[in-house]
């Protein structure tokens, strides 16, 4: 093997060929497709925080946790509807 060859093959083989472009995964539908808003809650400090420890936990916007929030309550007392 040459000089020129060698460093040829050393040239090809450092080359960075692009990997293939993997196809985006597709994002999930959202669950909930209403209206959004937002609304000025007044609760406690400690509450707020119990809130974003909650969320932070599951893994949830405090959003959504205040939705399965809703959602709990309204099943354990039927009559609120």
């Amino acid at each position: 093997m040459t000089r020129f060859t060698k460093l040829d093959a050393i040239r090809k083989h450092l080359r960075l060929e692009p990997a293939p472009e993997a196809s985006p995964a597709p994002k999930p539908a959202p669950a909930d497709v209403g209206k959004r808003v937002q609304k000025n809650l007044s609760i406690l400090e400690r509450d707020a925080e119990r809130l974003s420890a909650l969320a932070k936990r599951d893994g949830l916007s405090q959003a959504r946790l205040l939705s399965a929030a809703l959602d709990a309550y309204e099943i354990s007392n039927p009559g609120v509807r």
